[in-house]
């Protein structure tokens, strides 16, 4: 299949039987909402800015971030699944992004991975999951943060219990500036923590 019709298969399936209805139901869009807005107004951008997402997936939240940094910042997003990267890729270059992101296909314990060179990294919905072990990712993270940096963490609580990140951040020299509950959909309640290093 060519990279046209895979493309238009990812378009597709967002809008399947499967996909469709959580993509346009109010849970999903009230947490984007409410994530693309957290990160706008805690973590100013500045120039030269280097941001790091964990986790490509659908790339809507690597888009947005593109956007938000346009002209001052660069983002980078990792992702391990080389199909994903692949039509990431080529998606932001054919629907014309005017501040792609650059994409490493690795995984997150990569250790040729940079150290400490970003000034924030991104570790939102199911990535903590995806992964699978929750300290040791979030390890891999403060070790690409520059000393001072940040990780805007947001996971949903049914899966990743505040207690979870509050244990991991009592055992090492990093703060929880600010953790923010977001239950007004009971099915989907979610929270968003400003971690520094």
């Amino acid at each position: 299949m060519d990279m046209d019709a895979k493309l238009l298969q990812f378009y597709l399936d967002m809008k399947s039987p499967e996909a469709g209805p959580w993509n346009s139901s109010p849970q999903c869009l009230h947490t984007e909402v409410v994530t693309r807005d957290y990160i706008r107004k805690t973590f100013p951008v500045t120039e030269g800015m280097q941001v790091f997402n964990v986790g490509i997936g659908t790339g809507d939240w690597d888009d947005y971030l593109g956007y938000w940094l346009n002209g001052r910042g660069q983002l980078t997003s990792i992702e391990i699944d080389e199909e994903i990267c692949e039509l990431f890729t080529y998606r932001q270059k054919r629907e014309g992004h005017p501040n792609p992101a650059t994409i490493i296909c690795k995984s997150i314990f990569d250790p040729s991975l940079p150290k400490e060179e970003f000034d924030l990294i991104t570790l939102i919905g199911s990535a903590i999951n995806e992964v699978g072990e929750f300290t040791r990712c979030l390890d891999a993270c403060f070790r690409l943060l520059k000393r001072g940096g940040y990780i805007m963490f947001m996971a949903n609580i049914k899966y990743s219990p505040i207690e979870m990140l509050q244990e991991y951040i009592s055992n090492t020299n990093y703060t929880l500036e600010k953790q923010d509950l977001y239950d007004e959909f009971p099915e989907y309640p979610f929270y968003i923590c400003k971690l520094r290093k």
